[in-house]
């Protein structure tokens, strides 16, 4: 399915392993919405930043921006393997 191109499209492509880049590909009205999600973060820290955006499948969700004051609130890693 293939949306208008007005609408904002971002795809997010986590690290597998530690070092890989992220990969944001998104047009530009993803990235306006994405850049909106960042200065809300940045303006209002005790509330997350949210972009409502569009995958590759048309699928919408969201992009979740919050601020953090510690390394322990980077926790968890999404590629890290919990320790038995």
């Amino acid at each position: 399915m293939y949306l208008p191109k007005e609408y904002p499209f971002i795809r997010v492509y986590a690290q597998q392993k530690p070092r890989q880049p992220v990969i944001i590909k998104a047009n530009t009205e993803g990235l306006c919405v994405l850049l909106n999600a960042l200065i809300s973060a940045i303006a209002q820290p005790e509330c997350n930043g949210i972009a409502e955006v569009f995958d590759g499948d048309a699928e919408v969700y969201e992009v979740v921006v919050k601020v953090v004051n510690t390394h322990d609130e980077l926790f968890p890693v999404p590629y890290q393997i919990p320790k038995s």
